[in-house]
């Protein structure tokens, strides 16, 4: 990685859409050695065959603030089926934004046509090319443009950042540069516009704001306060994608802070919202919950769904199942029915998979065998036991109970 994060200094400019900041090779710290190997023979793959070809968005954000990104986006001003005459090892995914992934072994190099405004009259299209639904949220989306527009298209300046292969330079349409430096989270164009078009960029700022360390823009935060609700017309499932990267990013409680400020986390999560409202203690739980999955992901160890939820909604899923057993259910039906009942109303907004909703049963309904004497041995022999224990261990040091018992599991364990 380079050795430093200082970013060149810039002097105070108008933007606009055809006289872009170009910092040539000499003037940032962008190199080709921190980019991935699949990514460069895209690009050059596209120079060559005559195309313009680009680095976007994350992936230049972060190597100029000196972080090693997850992936390398590519922009071109070649369709999707020029792209895929180019490389066999192509396939086109989508129909609300149509791209091309580039597979390499162990590798996928996702690459994307520079894109148009969006159009004020959705008619002058075709529903295939591009499509609004009642409220005004794109569902349809293949509009495509020049570089500049590309870039007033995305969501915030510090995504709106190119490496050109073709001279090394960084192109900046958009203010990024500045922004990088001044460590805020801008909106491109009218927030209230942009959130309306995607309301899942409201919840991308957080999870930016919380990851960076940054500021999101004073009307940005106006704008999320205003139309959060909007997030309930967000794709479920695209919600659910969403959620994982919030809480796997290694700064889960930064992100969920930033969630809690914007008043995020009620559309997303509303009676778990609710309940944490209650009491300021319960909110310990979700804390070293999140702090635990922050160390995890810097120990670079998986994380399953199953386990996020469990860990983050384990509390409150204890609380419903205490709330049951008070009505004279059975313990493990109790928590069973609590689970399920919660993550099943959760699916409106945040569709969670029936098998990892299963999962999370199981390491609930688990918790009831290491009270018990009999059968610990063919329970640290199965499948469910690791997740289970994790639980357990976590949840004994965070409530401060079962002591003695985690201590005995623990020595069985390791006896194992």
């Amino acid at each position: 990685m380079p050795s430093s994060t200082k970013l060149p200094p810039l002097s105070p400019i108008q933007f606009t859409e055809f006289e872009p900041v170009v910092l040539e090779r000499p003037a940032h710290i962008v190199s080709r050695k921190n980019i991935s190997s699949a990514a460069i023979k895209v690009l050059y793959r596209l120079k060559d065959a005559g195309y313009t070809a680009y680095i976007a968005g994350g992936g230049v954000r972060d190597l100029l603030l000196n972080r090693q990104p997850k992936d390398f986006d590519v922009v071109t001003d070649a369709t999707p089926q020029q792209i895929r005459k180019i490389f066999k090892n192509c396939r086109l995914i989508g129909r609300r934004f149509r791209l091309a992934h580039i597979v390499f072994r162990g590798e996928i190099i996702e690459t994307a046509t520079f894109r148009a405004p969006v159009p004020e009259d959705g008619t002058i299209h075709s529903d295939k090319i591009f499509k609004k639904g009642e409220e005004g949220v794109v569902i349809r989306d293949n509009v495509f443009g020049t570089p500049e527009q590309d870039a007033f298209r995305r969501d915030f300046t510090i995504n709106a950042l190119f490496y050109n292969i073709a001279d090394f330079s960084i192109i900046d349409y958009t203010g990024g540069l500045e922004d990088l430096k001044k460590k805020i989270v801008r909106v491109i164009g009218d927030p209230d516009k942009r959130f309306v078009e995607d309301p899942v960029r409201m919840i991308r700022a957080a999870r930016f704001a919380g990851t960076l360390g940054f500021d999101i823009e004073k009307n940005a935060i106006k704008s999320i306060c205003k139309n959060r609700d909007q997030l309930k017309l967000a794709s479920p499932s695209r919600m659910y994608e969403e959620v994982q990267k919030l809480f796997f990013c290694g700064h889960a409680k930064a992100v969920f802070d930033c969630l809690e400020k914007t008043g995020l986390l009620q559309p997303m999560f509303y009676d778990f919202s609710e309940w944490l409202k209650k009491s300021k203690a319960r909110k310990k739980w979700v804390v070293q919950m999140l702090e635990q999955m922050d160390r995890w992901r810097k120990a670079d160890l998986r994380v399953h769904p199953s386990l996020l939820f469990s860990l983050l909604f384990g509390e409150y899923h204890e609380f419903l199942a205490q709330q049951l057993i008070e009505q004279h259910m059975p313990p493990q039906e109790a928590i069973h029915t609590a689970v399920h009942s919660h993550l099943q109303t959760m699916c409106e907004h945040v569709r969670v998979p029936k098998q990892i909703i299963y999962q999370v049963s199981d390491i609930m309904t688990n918790q009831h065998r290491f009270h018990q004497k009999n059968g610990a041995q063919r329970f640290l022999r199965s499948k469910n036991f690791p997740d289970a224990f994790l639980y357990f261990k976590l949840s004994a040091k965070t409530l401060n109970r079962n002591k003695q018992l985690l201590e005995e599991w623990a020595e069985r364990r390791i006896k194992k």
